[in-house]
Protein backbone atom coordinates (compact mmCIF):
# COMPACT_ATOMS: atom_id res chain seq x y z
CA UNK A 1 0.00 0.00 0.00
CA UNK A 2 1.38 3.36 -1.00
CA UNK A 3 1.61 5.79 1.87
CA UNK A 4 0.97 9.46 1.23
CA UNK A 5 2.91 12.02 3.24
CA UNK A 6 1.17 15.10 4.71
CA UNK A 7 3.15 17.42 2.45
CA UNK A 8 2.01 20.74 1.02
CA UNK A 9 2.85 20.67 -2.66
CA UNK A 10 1.88 21.77 -6.11
CA UNK A 11 2.82 19.49 -9.01
CA UNK A 12 2.95 20.66 -12.61
CA UNK A 13 3.94 18.25 -15.40
CA UNK A 14 5.39 19.66 -18.58
CA UNK A 15 6.86 17.68 -21.49
CA UNK A 16 8.73 19.67 -24.10
CA UNK A 17 8.91 19.03 -27.82
CA UNK A 18 11.87 17.31 -29.48
CA UNK A 19 14.12 20.35 -29.01
CA UNK A 20 14.01 21.22 -25.32
CA UNK A 21 13.10 24.70 -24.24
CA UNK A 22 15.49 26.22 -21.68
CA UNK A 23 14.09 26.47 -18.17
CA UNK A 24 14.79 29.90 -16.72
CA UNK A 25 14.26 30.19 -13.00
CA UNK A 26 12.81 33.60 -12.12
CA UNK A 27 14.86 35.77 -9.85
CA UNK A 28 12.88 36.09 -6.64
CA UNK A 29 15.63 37.56 -4.51
CA UNK A 30 15.42 41.09 -3.14
CA UNK A 31 17.01 43.87 -5.19
CA UNK A 32 20.77 43.85 -4.56
CA UNK A 33 22.57 46.59 -2.73
CA UNK A 34 26.07 47.69 -3.72
CA UNK A 35 27.62 45.92 -0.72
CA UNK A 36 25.53 42.75 -0.94
CA UNK A 37 27.71 40.38 -2.95
CA UNK A 38 25.49 37.44 -1.98
CA UNK A 39 22.38 38.91 -3.62
CA UNK A 40 22.90 37.20 -6.97
CA UNK A 41 22.96 33.74 -5.38
CA UNK A 42 19.60 34.05 -3.66
CA UNK A 43 17.83 33.35 -6.93
CA UNK A 44 19.04 29.74 -6.70
CA UNK A 45 17.72 29.22 -3.15
CA UNK A 46 14.26 28.77 -1.72
CA UNK A 47 12.94 31.65 0.34
CA UNK A 48 13.58 29.81 3.61
CA UNK A 49 17.18 29.02 2.61
CA UNK A 50 18.28 32.43 1.37
CA UNK A 51 19.63 33.42 4.76
CA UNK A 52 21.82 30.30 4.69
CA UNK A 53 24.36 32.21 2.62
CA UNK A 54 25.32 34.11 5.75
CA UNK A 55 26.15 30.81 7.48
CA UNK A 56 29.12 30.18 5.20
CA UNK A 57 32.29 31.59 6.72
CA UNK A 58 34.45 33.27 4.06
CA UNK A 59 33.42 31.01 1.20
CA UNK A 60 35.50 30.35 -1.88
CA UNK A 61 33.92 32.22 -4.79
CA UNK A 62 34.20 30.98 -8.37
CA UNK A 63 33.45 33.22 -11.34
CA UNK A 64 33.58 30.97 -14.40
CA UNK A 65 33.41 32.16 -18.02
CA UNK A 66 33.06 29.18 -20.34
CA UNK A 67 32.37 28.47 -24.03
CA UNK A 68 31.71 25.12 -25.68
CA UNK A 69 32.86 24.37 -29.24
CA UNK A 70 30.60 21.50 -30.33
CA UNK A 71 32.42 20.87 -33.61
CA UNK A 72 35.68 20.11 -31.81
CA UNK A 73 34.27 18.98 -28.45
CA UNK A 74 36.34 21.58 -26.57
CA UNK A 75 35.34 23.61 -23.54
CA UNK A 76 37.42 26.75 -23.15
CA UNK A 77 37.26 29.12 -20.29
CA UNK A 78 38.67 31.15 -17.49
CA UNK A 79 37.95 31.35 -13.82
CA UNK A 80 38.51 33.96 -11.16
CA UNK A 81 38.65 32.52 -7.67
CA UNK A 82 38.78 34.27 -4.33
CA UNK A 83 40.07 31.88 -1.70
CA UNK A 84 40.26 32.53 2.05
CA UNK A 85 42.66 30.81 4.41
CA UNK A 86 40.32 29.52 7.11
CA UNK A 87 43.12 27.66 8.89
CA UNK A 88 44.98 28.76 12.01
CA UNK A 89 48.37 28.68 10.29
CA UNK A 90 49.65 30.40 7.12
CA UNK A 91 49.40 28.57 3.80
CA UNK A 92 52.42 28.43 1.52
CA UNK A 93 50.62 26.81 -1.39
CA UNK A 94 47.22 26.19 -2.93
CA UNK A 95 46.07 23.24 -5.03
CA UNK A 96 43.49 22.83 -7.76
CA UNK A 97 42.09 19.47 -8.80
CA UNK A 98 42.09 18.77 -12.55
CA UNK A 99 39.72 15.83 -12.71
CA UNK A 100 39.48 15.94 -16.51
CA UNK A 101 43.04 14.55 -16.43
CA UNK A 102 42.01 11.43 -14.51
CA UNK A 103 43.96 8.49 -15.98
CA UNK A 104 42.13 6.78 -18.86
CA UNK A 105 39.38 9.43 -18.87
CA UNK A 106 40.05 10.06 -22.53
CA UNK A 107 39.95 13.82 -21.93
CA UNK A 108 42.45 16.47 -20.97
CA UNK A 109 42.47 19.85 -19.26
CA UNK A 110 45.30 22.26 -20.02
CA UNK A 111 45.88 25.37 -17.90
CA UNK A 112 47.48 28.02 -20.10
CA UNK A 113 47.78 30.94 -17.69
CA UNK A 114 47.76 31.51 -13.94
CA UNK A 115 47.93 34.74 -11.98
CA UNK A 116 47.94 35.24 -8.23
CA UNK A 117 46.70 38.66 -7.09
CA UNK A 118 47.28 39.91 -10.62
CA UNK A 119 50.87 38.71 -10.94
CA UNK A 120 51.87 35.90 -13.28
CA UNK A 121 52.59 32.79 -11.22
CA UNK A 122 54.20 29.42 -11.79
CA UNK A 123 52.63 26.05 -11.19
CA UNK A 124 53.39 22.37 -11.54
CA UNK A 125 51.28 19.26 -12.00
CA UNK A 126 51.23 16.41 -9.51
CA UNK A 127 49.35 13.16 -8.82
CA UNK A 128 49.20 12.02 -12.46
CA UNK A 129 48.43 15.57 -13.59
CA UNK A 130 45.22 15.71 -11.52
CA UNK A 131 46.57 18.23 -8.98
CA UNK A 132 47.81 21.68 -9.99
CA UNK A 133 50.23 22.99 -7.37
CA UNK A 134 50.48 26.76 -6.89
CA UNK A 135 53.40 27.88 -4.66
CA UNK A 136 52.64 31.25 -3.10
CA UNK A 137 55.31 33.94 -3.24
CA UNK A 138 54.34 34.95 0.29
CA UNK A 139 52.41 32.96 2.90
CA UNK A 140 48.67 33.44 3.00
CA UNK A 141 47.91 34.44 6.58
CA UNK A 142 44.91 33.06 8.50
CA UNK A 143 41.70 34.93 7.57
CA UNK A 144 43.43 36.52 4.57
CA UNK A 145 42.31 35.97 0.99
CA UNK A 146 43.99 35.60 -2.38
CA UNK A 147 42.65 36.12 -5.90
CA UNK A 148 43.59 33.58 -8.52
CA UNK A 149 42.91 33.64 -12.26
CA UNK A 150 43.25 30.63 -14.54
CA UNK A 151 42.75 30.21 -18.29
CA UNK A 152 42.17 26.65 -19.48
CA UNK A 153 40.83 24.38 -22.18
CA UNK A 154 39.18 21.00 -21.76
CA UNK A 155 39.30 18.44 -24.56
CA UNK A 156 36.14 16.35 -24.12
CA UNK A 157 36.37 12.69 -25.15
CA UNK A 158 33.93 11.48 -27.78
CA UNK A 159 32.08 8.23 -27.18
CA UNK A 160 32.70 5.66 -24.48
CA UNK A 161 35.67 6.20 -22.22
CA UNK A 162 36.94 5.75 -18.69
CA UNK A 163 35.59 3.50 -16.00
CA UNK A 164 32.03 4.81 -15.82
CA UNK A 165 31.63 6.61 -19.14
CA UNK A 166 30.66 9.76 -17.24
CA UNK A 167 32.79 12.43 -18.97
CA UNK A 168 32.11 12.54 -22.70
CA UNK A 169 30.53 14.14 -25.73
CA UNK A 170 27.83 11.72 -26.91
CA UNK A 171 25.05 12.19 -29.44
CA UNK A 172 22.40 12.85 -26.80
CA UNK A 173 24.38 14.70 -24.16
CA UNK A 174 27.73 16.29 -23.39
CA UNK A 175 28.59 15.39 -19.79
CA UNK A 176 31.05 17.72 -18.04
CA UNK A 177 31.37 16.64 -14.39
CA UNK A 178 33.55 19.02 -12.36
CA UNK A 179 35.92 19.63 -15.28
CA UNK A 180 37.02 23.15 -14.24
CA UNK A 181 39.97 23.63 -11.82
CA UNK A 182 38.53 22.97 -8.34
CA UNK A 183 40.16 23.75 -4.99
CA UNK A 184 40.01 20.64 -2.77
CA UNK A 185 39.41 20.48 0.96
CA UNK A 186 42.16 21.42 3.38
CA UNK A 187 41.84 19.92 6.84
CA UNK A 188 44.01 18.64 9.70
CA UNK A 189 45.73 16.30 7.25
CA UNK A 190 46.57 19.10 4.82
CA UNK A 191 45.53 19.39 1.18
CA UNK A 192 43.48 16.47 -0.08
CA UNK A 193 44.93 15.63 -3.47
CA UNK A 194 44.93 11.84 -3.21
CA UNK A 195 43.52 10.05 -6.23
CA UNK A 196 40.88 7.40 -5.52
CA UNK A 197 40.33 4.30 -7.66
CA UNK A 198 38.04 4.84 -10.65
CA UNK A 199 35.09 3.20 -8.90
CA UNK A 200 35.02 5.84 -6.16
CA UNK A 201 33.84 9.45 -6.09
CA UNK A 202 36.50 12.08 -6.72
CA UNK A 203 35.39 15.27 -4.98
CA UNK A 204 36.21 16.23 -1.43
CA UNK A 205 35.64 19.98 -1.23
CA UNK A 206 34.02 22.64 0.91
CA UNK A 207 30.88 24.43 -0.21
CA UNK A 208 31.58 27.40 -2.47
CA UNK A 209 29.67 30.08 -4.37
CA UNK A 210 29.44 29.75 -8.18
CA UNK A 211 28.71 32.46 -10.74
CA UNK A 212 28.91 30.87 -14.20
CA UNK A 213 28.61 32.30 -17.70
CA UNK A 214 28.43 29.61 -20.38
CA UNK A 215 28.19 30.17 -24.14
CA UNK A 216 26.94 27.27 -26.28
CA UNK A 217 25.49 26.74 -29.77
CA UNK A 218 21.97 28.08 -29.91
CA UNK A 219 20.45 24.62 -30.38
CA UNK A 220 21.90 23.42 -27.07
CA UNK A 221 20.22 23.43 -23.69
CA UNK A 222 22.33 23.68 -20.52
CA UNK A 223 21.51 21.41 -17.57
CA UNK A 224 23.68 22.41 -14.64
CA UNK A 225 24.04 22.75 -10.92
CA UNK A 226 22.32 25.84 -9.52
CA UNK A 227 19.74 27.87 -11.44
CA UNK A 228 19.76 29.59 -14.80
CA UNK A 229 18.92 33.26 -14.17
CA UNK A 230 19.28 34.54 -17.71
CA UNK A 231 19.79 33.50 -21.34
CA UNK A 232 21.15 35.89 -23.99
CA UNK A 233 20.85 35.35 -27.73
CA UNK A 234 24.17 36.54 -29.12
CA UNK A 235 22.92 36.82 -32.71
CA UNK A 236 25.66 34.50 -34.02
CA UNK A 237 24.00 31.12 -33.48
CA UNK A 238 25.12 31.01 -29.87
CA UNK A 239 23.37 31.63 -26.57
CA UNK A 240 24.97 32.64 -23.29
CA UNK A 241 23.53 31.14 -20.11
CA UNK A 242 23.95 32.91 -16.78
CA UNK A 243 23.90 30.35 -13.94
CA UNK A 244 24.36 30.76 -10.19
CA UNK A 245 24.66 28.19 -7.43
CA UNK A 246 25.49 28.41 -3.74
CA UNK A 247 26.39 26.94 -1.36
CA UNK A 248 27.59 23.96 -3.46
CA UNK A 249 30.57 21.59 -3.24
CA UNK A 250 31.22 21.39 -6.96
CA UNK A 251 29.52 22.32 -10.22
CA UNK A 252 28.19 19.94 -12.86
CA UNK A 253 27.31 20.78 -16.48
CA UNK A 254 25.43 18.79 -19.12
CA UNK A 255 24.62 20.02 -22.64
CA UNK A 256 22.00 18.56 -24.96
CA UNK A 257 20.27 19.11 -28.27
CA UNK A 258 18.12 15.99 -28.05
CA UNK A 259 16.89 15.24 -24.56
CA UNK A 260 13.25 15.87 -23.73
CA UNK A 261 12.16 17.45 -20.45
CA UNK A 262 9.34 16.81 -18.02
CA UNK A 263 8.98 18.92 -14.87
CA UNK A 264 7.25 18.96 -11.52
CA UNK A 265 7.09 21.75 -8.96
CA UNK A 266 7.24 20.80 -5.29
CA UNK A 267 7.01 23.79 -2.99
CA UNK A 268 9.53 26.26 -4.42
CA UNK A 269 11.70 23.62 -6.12
CA UNK A 270 11.38 22.64 -9.78
CA UNK A 271 12.33 19.02 -10.46
CA UNK A 272 13.30 18.40 -14.09
CA UNK A 273 13.73 15.02 -15.76
CA UNK A 274 15.70 14.93 -19.04
CA UNK A 275 15.50 11.81 -21.19
CA UNK A 276 15.76 10.41 -24.71
CA UNK A 277 12.57 10.57 -26.75
CA UNK A 278 12.70 6.80 -27.20
CA UNK A 279 12.66 6.42 -23.41
CA UNK A 280 9.83 8.85 -22.73
CA UNK A 281 7.80 6.43 -20.60
CA UNK A 282 10.64 5.83 -18.19
CA UNK A 283 11.70 9.44 -18.46
CA UNK A 284 8.36 10.45 -16.99
CA UNK A 285 8.72 7.63 -14.48
CA UNK A 286 12.08 9.03 -13.39
CA UNK A 287 10.35 12.33 -12.68
CA UNK A 288 7.73 10.59 -10.56
CA UNK A 289 10.37 8.66 -8.60
CA UNK A 290 12.42 11.81 -8.08
CA UNK A 291 9.34 13.73 -6.94
CA UNK A 292 8.14 11.01 -4.55
CA UNK A 293 11.59 10.43 -3.06
CA UNK A 294 12.15 14.19 -2.77
CA UNK A 295 8.98 14.50 -0.67
CA UNK A 296 10.03 11.57 1.50
CA UNK A 297 13.46 13.01 2.17
CA UNK A 298 12.17 16.50 2.94
CA UNK A 299 9.80 14.94 5.45
CA UNK A 300 12.40 12.65 7.02
CA UNK A 301 15.60 14.70 6.84
CA UNK A 302 14.93 18.40 6.32
CA UNK A 303 14.24 21.00 3.67
CA UNK A 304 16.01 20.97 0.33
CA UNK A 305 17.50 24.46 -0.04
CA UNK A 306 17.76 24.85 -3.81
CA UNK A 307 15.16 25.91 -6.37
CA UNK A 308 16.08 23.24 -8.88
CA UNK A 309 16.90 19.52 -9.08
CA UNK A 310 17.71 17.88 -12.43
CA UNK A 311 17.59 14.15 -13.22
CA UNK A 312 19.41 13.37 -16.47
CA UNK A 313 19.58 10.22 -18.60
CA UNK A 314 23.18 9.76 -19.75
CA UNK A 315 25.33 6.93 -21.18
CA UNK A 316 27.08 6.39 -17.83
CA UNK A 317 27.59 2.79 -16.76
CA UNK A 318 27.66 3.68 -13.07
CA UNK A 319 23.93 3.22 -12.50
CA UNK A 320 23.77 6.77 -11.19
CA UNK A 321 26.05 9.60 -10.07
CA UNK A 322 25.29 12.56 -7.82
CA UNK A 323 26.29 16.19 -8.18
CA UNK A 324 24.94 19.29 -6.41
CA UNK A 325 21.49 19.89 -7.83
CA UNK A 326 21.96 17.23 -10.52
CA UNK A 327 21.78 13.44 -10.66
CA UNK A 328 22.54 11.37 -13.73
CA UNK A 329 21.02 7.94 -14.30
CA UNK A 330 22.33 5.29 -16.68
CA UNK A 331 20.59 5.00 -20.04
CA UNK A 332 20.59 1.19 -19.85
CA UNK A 333 18.31 1.40 -16.78
CA UNK A 334 15.76 3.35 -18.81
CA UNK A 335 15.94 0.83 -21.64
CA UNK A 336 16.05 -2.56 -19.90
CA UNK A 337 12.62 -3.78 -18.70
CA UNK A 338 14.34 -6.34 -16.46
CA UNK A 339 15.96 -3.60 -14.37
CA UNK A 340 12.94 -1.49 -13.48
CA UNK A 341 13.21 -2.16 -9.74
CA UNK A 342 16.86 -1.14 -9.78
CA UNK A 343 16.01 1.87 -11.95
CA UNK A 344 13.74 3.10 -9.18
CA UNK A 345 16.25 2.24 -6.46
CA UNK A 346 19.13 3.98 -8.24
CA UNK A 347 17.10 7.12 -8.93
CA UNK A 348 15.94 7.45 -5.32
CA UNK A 349 19.48 6.70 -4.07
CA UNK A 350 20.95 9.53 -6.16
CA UNK A 351 18.23 11.96 -5.07
CA UNK A 352 19.05 11.18 -1.43
CA UNK A 353 22.63 12.28 -2.12
CA UNK A 354 21.34 15.83 -2.36
CA UNK A 355 21.07 15.60 1.44
CA UNK A 356 24.02 13.24 2.06
CA UNK A 357 27.04 14.64 0.22
CA UNK A 358 25.30 17.70 -1.26
CA UNK A 359 24.21 19.58 1.86
CA UNK A 360 25.92 17.44 4.51
CA UNK A 361 29.38 16.88 3.10
CA UNK A 362 32.00 14.25 3.80
CA UNK A 363 35.37 13.01 2.64
CA UNK A 364 34.16 10.81 -0.22
CA UNK A 365 37.68 9.52 -0.86
CA UNK A 366 38.65 8.41 2.65
CA UNK A 367 35.26 8.04 4.39
CA UNK A 368 32.96 7.03 1.53
CA UNK A 369 30.48 5.20 3.76
CA UNK A 370 29.49 8.45 5.47
CA UNK A 371 27.39 9.40 2.46
CA UNK A 372 27.06 6.15 0.49
CA UNK A 373 25.87 3.85 3.29
CA UNK A 374 23.40 6.46 4.47
CA UNK A 375 22.18 7.11 0.93
CA UNK A 376 21.58 3.37 0.59
CA UNK A 377 19.55 3.25 3.78
CA UNK A 378 17.72 6.42 2.78
CA UNK A 379 16.58 4.57 -0.33
CA UNK A 380 15.09 1.86 1.88
CA UNK A 381 13.25 4.60 3.76
CA UNK A 382 11.80 5.84 0.47
CA UNK A 383 10.78 2.35 -0.65
CA UNK A 384 9.02 1.50 2.60
CA UNK A 385 7.34 4.89 2.71
CA UNK A 386 6.13 4.46 -0.84
CA UNK A 387 5.12 0.80 -0.79
CA UNK A 388 4.94 -0.36 2.82
CA UNK A 389 7.09 -2.15 5.40
CA UNK A 390 7.28 -5.39 3.43
CA UNK A 391 8.99 -3.56 0.56
CA UNK A 392 11.50 -2.13 3.03
CA UNK A 393 12.25 -5.64 4.27
CA UNK A 394 12.75 -6.82 0.70
CA UNK A 395 15.21 -4.00 0.03
CA UNK A 396 17.04 -4.77 3.28
CA UNK A 397 17.48 -8.39 2.26
CA UNK A 398 18.10 -8.02 -1.47
CA UNK A 399 20.30 -4.93 -1.60
CA UNK A 400 22.11 -5.06 1.74
CA UNK A 401 22.09 -8.37 3.63
CA UNK A 402 22.49 -10.73 0.68
CA UNK A 403 25.20 -8.59 -0.89
CA UNK A 404 27.16 -8.45 2.34
CA UNK A 405 26.67 -12.13 3.21
CA UNK A 406 28.03 -13.26 -0.15
CA UNK A 407 31.21 -11.30 0.46
CA UNK A 408 31.48 -12.55 4.04
CA UNK A 409 31.00 -16.16 2.95
CA UNK A 410 33.86 -15.68 0.50
CA UNK A 411 36.12 -14.43 3.31
CA UNK A 412 35.90 -10.78 2.24
CA UNK A 413 34.41 -9.24 5.36
CA UNK A 414 36.06 -5.94 6.22
CA UNK A 415 35.65 -2.78 8.25
CA UNK A 416 33.35 -0.27 6.59
CA UNK A 417 35.23 2.85 7.72
CA UNK A 418 38.11 2.63 5.24
CA UNK A 419 39.12 4.65 2.16
CA UNK A 420 37.87 3.63 -1.26
CA UNK A 421 41.42 2.49 -2.08
CA UNK A 422 41.28 -0.15 0.70
CA UNK A 423 38.70 -2.16 -1.26
CA UNK A 424 38.58 -4.02 -4.53
CA UNK A 425 35.69 -2.84 -6.69
CA UNK A 426 33.47 -5.80 -5.77
CA UNK A 427 34.30 -5.54 -2.07
CA UNK A 428 33.67 -1.80 -2.14
CA UNK A 429 30.12 -2.48 -3.26
CA UNK A 430 29.55 -5.32 -0.78
CA UNK A 431 30.99 -3.56 2.26
CA UNK A 432 30.15 0.13 1.79
CA UNK A 433 26.84 -0.35 -0.03
CA UNK A 434 25.81 -3.64 1.60
CA UNK A 435 27.24 -3.85 5.11
CA UNK A 436 27.27 -0.12 5.90
CA UNK A 437 23.49 0.35 5.67
CA UNK A 438 23.02 -2.50 8.16
CA UNK A 439 24.51 -0.21 10.81
CA UNK A 440 21.70 2.27 10.28
CA UNK A 441 19.14 -0.52 10.40
CA UNK A 442 20.66 -1.82 13.66
CA UNK A 443 20.58 1.54 15.42
CA UNK A 444 17.06 2.19 14.11
CA UNK A 445 15.87 -1.00 15.77
CA UNK A 446 17.62 -0.05 19.01
CA UNK A 447 16.52 3.60 19.04
CA UNK A 448 13.00 3.12 17.70
CA UNK A 449 11.59 4.97 14.72
CA UNK A 450 10.77 8.24 16.47
CA UNK A 451 14.30 8.79 17.76
CA UNK A 452 15.94 7.36 14.64
CA UNK A 453 14.22 9.82 12.34
CA UNK A 454 14.86 12.62 14.81
CA UNK A 455 18.54 11.63 14.67
CA UNK A 456 18.56 12.03 10.89
CA UNK A 457 16.96 15.47 11.19
CA UNK A 458 19.44 16.46 13.89
CA UNK A 459 22.37 15.21 11.81
CA UNK A 460 21.19 17.10 8.74
CA UNK A 461 20.71 20.33 10.67
CA UNK A 462 23.93 20.04 12.70
CA UNK A 463 26.17 19.49 9.64
CA UNK A 464 24.30 21.43 7.00
CA UNK A 465 26.90 22.85 4.55
CA UNK A 466 29.67 21.41 6.73
CA UNK A 467 31.82 18.31 6.47
CA UNK A 468 30.80 15.38 8.67
CA UNK A 469 33.13 12.60 9.74
CA UNK A 470 32.34 9.10 11.04
CA UNK A 471 32.51 10.14 14.69
CA UNK A 472 29.94 12.86 13.98
CA UNK A 473 27.34 10.32 12.90
CA UNK A 474 27.86 8.23 16.03
CA UNK A 475 27.82 11.21 18.38
CA UNK A 476 24.69 12.71 16.86
CA UNK A 477 22.87 9.38 17.09
CA UNK A 478 23.94 8.84 20.70
CA UNK A 479 23.02 12.42 21.62
CA UNK A 480 19.58 11.86 20.14
CA UNK A 481 18.79 8.58 21.84
CA UNK A 482 20.74 9.27 25.08
CA UNK A 483 22.09 5.74 24.74
CA UNK A 484 25.28 3.94 23.78
CA UNK A 485 25.58 2.67 20.21
CA UNK A 486 29.18 1.56 20.54
CA UNK A 487 28.47 -2.14 20.09
CA UNK A 488 26.49 -1.55 16.90
CA UNK A 489 29.21 0.77 15.59
CA UNK A 490 31.89 -1.81 16.30
CA UNK A 491 29.90 -4.64 14.77
CA UNK A 492 28.95 -2.92 11.53
CA UNK A 493 31.43 -0.10 10.97
CA UNK A 494 34.79 -0.77 12.65
CA UNK A 495 34.66 -4.57 12.73
CA UNK A 496 35.75 -7.20 12.07
CA UNK A 497 38.86 -6.72 14.16
CA UNK A 498 41.95 -8.40 12.75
Amino acid sequence: MTKRLPFCLVILFIVTACTPVPNVTPTLAPSPTPTDENAIYRAALTTAAQNDLALIDRPTRYNLTLAYDAANAVLSGSEDVRYFNRQTAPLNEIYFRLFANYPDSGGKISVTQLTVDGATATFDLQVKDTALHVPLSKPLAPNASVNLHLDFTVAVPRGKNGHYNDFLAADSVVALPSVYPLIPAYDSQGWHIELPPPYGDLVYADVSFYNVTLTVPSNMVVIASGSTVGIQDNGNNTNTFKIVGAPMRDFDINLTTQLQKASAIVGETTINAYFDLADAANGKKSLQIATDSFKTFVNRFGDYPYRELDVVETPTTAGGIEYPGVVVIARNLYEDPRQQDYFEFATAHEVSHQWWYGVVGDDQVNDPWVDESLAQYSTLIYEENQYGASRGNTVLKSYFTNLYNRAKDQGHDAAVNQPVAAFSESDYGAIVYGKGPLFFDAIRKKMGDDKFFQFLKNYFERYRYKTAFPADILKTAEDTCACSLQSEYQQWITGPQK
